[in-house]
C-alpha cells in the first residue's frame, strides 16, 4: 500500500502542490505536480484579458447589443451584473482556492477584482475604438458595458483557469 506526501513548493517563481508517492518501504516512487493557482501574475492578467476580448469582441459589433443597453431597464443590468458577480466568485472560489483559501484571503479578493477591471476594460477599450461608447450619455455607456462584459467574464475565468 503506497502512502503519499504533499507539500508546497516554489518552481521557477510558481507555486506548486507536489505529490510524492512512496511504496511500503518508504521509497519514493512518483511525483505529481500541478500548479497552485492562487497567486495573480502577469499571465494570469494576460490570460484574462485575452480571454474577455475573445468572447467580447464579437458582441462589441452586434447591433441587438447597441439596442438591448437603450431598451433594457437599469434594474435588469444591475441584476446581470449582481449575477455574474456570484457566479463568477464561485467559480474561482471552486477552481482556484476551494481547499487554499486559508493564508489566500487577499489573493482571492484580487483576482476576483482584478477579473472583473480587465474584463470591463477590454470591453470599454473595443467599444471606444469602433465609436460605440456614448461618452455623452453615461448610462447608456455603463449598461452596454455591463451586459457585454456579463458573457465576457466567464471568457476571461476560463481562460484565466487553463494552464
Amino acid at each position: 500500500m503506497s502512502k503519499h506526501q504533499t507539500e508546497i513548493k516554489r518552481i521557477n517563481g510558481y507555486l506548486k502542490e507536489v505529490t510524492t508517492f512512496f511504496d511500503a518501504t518508504g521509497k519514493p516512487i512518483s511525483y505529481v505536480i500541478n500548479p497552485l493557482m492562487v497567486e495573480l501574475k502577469p499571465r494570469d492578467i494576460l490570460q484574462i484579458f485575452v480571454g474577455s476580448l475573445l468572447v467580447s469582441f464579437s458582441l462589441c459589433f452586434t447591433e441587438e447589443v447597441w439596442n438591448l443597453s437603450i431598451q433594457l431597464k437599469s434594474e435588469k443590468v444591475l441584476s446581470l451584473l449582481l449575477v455574474s458577480v456570484f457566479v463568477i466568485t464561485g467559480f474561482i472560489y471552486y477552481n482556484f482556492y476551494r481547499f487554499r483559501l486559508k493564508g489566500h484571503v487577499i489573493e482571492f479578493f484580487k483576482r476576483i477584482f482584478a477579473t472583473y477591471i480587465i474584463c470591463l476594460s477590454s470591453v470599454i477599450c473595443v467599444l471606444f475604438l469602433i465609436d460605440k461608447l456614448p461618452l455623452d450619455q453615461p448610462l447608456i455607456a455603463l449598461k452596454r458595458v455591463i451586459i457585454i462584459g456579463f458573457p465576457s467574464l466567464f471568457g476571461a475565468v476560463i481562460s484565466d483557469q487553463l494552464k
